[in-house]
């Protein structure tokens, strides 16, 4: 073997082994770099809070009529029954002497109808059926007739309606827009809800021997007496649109 050839050789791998650990050395010092100096400084906190959109029914003090009062007995054609409500706005998302609610459908109202017949002809005829009409009043109603009723409301400040003789069916389907109405933030608005019965149809006992009937043809088997069933409203408020605050 050539001495000489093997001292080149050792000399190679040496410079070669000291390039490799130069390098690495390198890539450890390059690597440090990433730990930049930083600084985090917090700025005061700001102050949040959620307001609510929250309204509450009741019934006027010393009122009887109030929506739970029944059941109503013995209903016939052409009578009304009328009840009250206190409706206050506790919402809170907005500025004073405004409602806090949407523009359209900020509040809305909708029946839901129970009960044995709750299905029947009395509420799915939108021409015979009960109709409803709703009406508010800026003050509380005068309240006519003691306990145990029936009772008629007046308004001091006239009252305003909201819609008139709207078909059960109709309102039981989908709700109305009664937003016009709504009282401001901290204010209260009083609702006089009438239910009605049309005298629109001639309804014999003999159709279906008097029994309430369920897609029934008027005037042949279309019954609306000795029907049982209960109607529920639902008012529903909804926050008005978004806004930089």
């Amino acid at each position: 073997m050539n001495p000489s050839h093997s001292d080149t050789t050792r000399t190679l791998v040496n410079r070669v082994t000291a390039s490799v650990v130069i390098l690495l050395a390198g890539l450890v010092v390059l690597g440090g770099v990433y730990a930049n100096f930083t600084d985090t400084r917090a700025s005061g906190s700001e102050p949040i809070t959620t307001g609510q959109v929250h309204i509450v029914l009741g019934t006027p003090v010393g009122d009887h009529g109030a929506i739970t009062v029944g059941p109503i007995h013995n209903l016939a054609e052409n009578d009304t029954v009328s009840r009250v409500v206190q409706l206050v706005n506790n919402v809170t998302v907005s500025t004073p002497g405004t409602t806090g609610l949407a523009a359209v459908r900020g509040l809305t109202i909708q029946s839901a109808v129970s009960g044995p017949n709750a299905g029947s002809d009395i509420v799915t005829d939108v021409t015979n059926g009960l109709h409803v009409t709703v009406q508010y009043c800026t003050v509380a109603p005068v309240e006519v007739g003691g306990a145990p009723g029936p009772w008629t409301y007046t308004c001091a400040t006239g009252f305003k309606t909201s819609f008139a003789n709207l078909a059960l069916r109709t309102l039981d389907t989908a709700a109305r827009d009664i937003t016009a109405s709504a009282p401001v933030q901290g204010a209260t608005r009083y609702y006089v809800i009438t239910v009605r019965l049309p005298n629109t149809y001639a309804d014999a006992y003999k159709y279906r021997a008097g029994a309430c009937s369920t897609l029934g043809v008027p005037g042949v088997t279309e019954q609306l007496q000795n029907c049982t069933l209960s109607i529920t409203y639902h008012f529903v408020a909804t926050q008005r649109a978004g806004a930089a605050r």
